[in-house]
């Protein structure tokens, strides 16, 4: 059953305003202090969840912090002078907007002179040179993360997405893998169902089934999930039919989804939530892919012709706003990482939640992860307070934005080229690192066996001609599909090897369809 409506509950997103969520650089008190307390969604929590204790060696730290003349016998930290590692350096790109334009990379390498060293010691913070030293990154930490470092995302997170209720906080988390199955974990119990697209990442499906989690694949069009086959499918929810009750969580990548390449539109988003709001339901946003939303493809021009916003103002404002953003009662679990705009080997992330969700995620995090990789965390925070700070940050995701841009532009200029459109078809990504190929498998001449016959008939007469791209049977949520699907990356092919790739599944196609050549 769904709880009796909070007053908040009817206070819904306009759908039919598609004008952009306004972005504050600065939130003052007297601010944050108008915006609404975060609904109690404590009913969400899976049983695994609900009897999560804190850790009793970690409250141990609090007398500390209540004396700094008591004396500590307690923790068994190991000392920092027997630490191996005395120091650590790091040679950082140092980007600035104006490079987005004259760019910022050749040859896959950094321009001479877009690059500073920095340096992490032992006693850093004693010589004034950081206030995040090696001995604390190297020690044990709480779960949160760094409370450096976790300064720096807050005030990030604040700055782009500015979250519209009072009561909101961030935790790290080790890549949105982890956050991923961390939520699932804290949101479903053994047989609850769960909503998501129709197409998804097979991790996220892989994490699901050991939960024992029952998957609703929603439809997708050109904009991600649809707002109406949501609806459709909770309004006529049947509990003795479905063996289950409605489901609780929906999981969604708005921005560039993978496999998709499928980006929601400001509409769209709020539509999602005002369903989700009618029906109970906590939203995981998983949005990885966020800060690499691009300008048009325009067919025929220059690859790497590239518009960029003038400042970085121009920037945040050029992003469709996240379901964080639009979410006045805390029921978005947003899911953020370096994966994707730093490096992925870092496994740093962190989530946006309301205080209560982020305390659960907090106490999974004590017997689970305990905190991201110290050394990590330390790269982190010395390039991004001590090299960027949150302008630098920013000039980066700008630069960043553009290289992926580029490249886009470059695969789907090869896919006008050597594809033959009679048999396939695709939507050009605004945001991601994908393309998903559409292949309509009813013109194909071994049509009666079937869809996934067909693609996978397709996908080895790939291999057989060099050429890997993968199988949308391989992300499907669905047990039936369509038609045939492919996805195809543009994020770490060089030029040259993406138009001959492309090539060569043209080939593919145009034999495996009998078209004339």
């Amino acid at each position: 059953m769904v709880p009796p409506p909070h007053k908040a509950e009817t206070e819904l997103v306009d759908p039919s305003d598609s004008s952009p969520v306004a972005i504050k650089p600065v939130v003052s008190q007297s601010q944050t202090e108008s915006k609404p307390m975060a609904l109690d969604l404590s009913h969400h929590l899976s049983i695994e969840s609900k009897i999560r204790q804190k850790s009793l060696l970690k409250v141990s730290s609090s007398y500390l912090a209540r004396d700094p003349e008591l004396l500590s016998l307690a923790a068994g930290l190991p000392s920092p002078s027997l630490f191996p590692i005395e120091k650590i350096t790091a040679s950082v790109a140092i980007a600035k907007h104006e490079s987005a334009r004259d760019g910022l990379w050749k040859n896959d390498g950094l321009l001479p002179g877009m690059r500073r060293d920095l340096h992490k010691e032992k006693d850093s913070s004693l010589k004034g040179h950081s206030e995040y030293d090696l001995s604390g990154a190297l020690q044990y930490e709480q779960g949160t993360g760094a409370k450096q470092l976790l300064k720096f995302l807050k005030r990030h997170t604040e700055i782009v997405h500015n979250p519209p209720y009072r009561d909101w906080d961030c935790i790290m988390t080790g890549g949105n893998t982890h956050a991923m199955e961390t939520v699932f974990r804290m949101l479903i119990n053994p047989g609850d169902y769960i909503v998501l697209e129709e197409f998804a990442f097979p991790e996220t499906v892989e994490g699901l089934k050991p939960l024992r989690a029952r998957m609703i694949g929603i439809d997708m069009d050109a904009e991600g999930m649809r707002s109406d086959s949501l609806e459709l499918v909770l309004e006529t929810w049947d509990e003795d039919a479905r063996g289950g009750k409605r489901p609780g969580v929906l999981y969604v990548v708005p921005t560039g989804q993978n496999p998709t390449g499928a980006t929601m539109s400001m509409q769209r988003r709020k539509e999602i939530y005002n369903t989700c709001v009618k029906y109970d339901l906590v939203i995981i946003e998983d949005d990885p892919y966020y800060f690499l939303q691009m300008s048009d493809y325009i067919p025929g021009q220059d690859t790497g012709a590239v518009q960029v916003p003038q400042t970085n103002d121009q920037f945040l404002a050029s992003l469709l706003p996240s379901m964080l953003s639009i979410d006045t009662q805390g029921r978005v679990l947003r899911l953020d990482s370096f994966s994707k705009v730093a490096a992925p080997g870092l496994r740093c992330g962190w989530i946006t939640g309301s205080d209560r969700f982020v305390e659960r995620v907090l106490r999974h995090n004590e017997v689970g992860l305990q905190f991201p990789s110290g050394a990590s965390m330390a790269v982190l925070h010395s390039m991004l307070t001590e090299a960027w700070g949150q302008d630098g940050y920013l000039d980066w995701l700008v630069n960043l934005r553009a290289e992926y841009t580029s490249r886009r532009n470059t695969l789907v200029s090869a896919m006008d080229k050597f594809l033959p459109r009679e048999v396939c078809d695709w939507v050009v990504p605004s945001a991601g690192m994908f393309v998903w190929l559409r292949v309509h498998y009813a013109k194909h001449p071994h049509k009666d066996n079937g869809v996934e016959a067909v693609e996978k008939e397709l996908f080895e007469a790939g291999i057989d001609n060099k050429v890997l791209i993968l199988p949308g049977a391989w992300f499907k949520v669905k047990p039936e599909t369509s038609d045939v699907f492919f996805r195809a990356t543009f994020a770490s092919v060089s030029a040259n090897d993406m138009a001959v790739a492309i090539e060569r599944f043209g080939e593919v196609l145009r034999k495996g369809f009998a078209l004339q050549t």
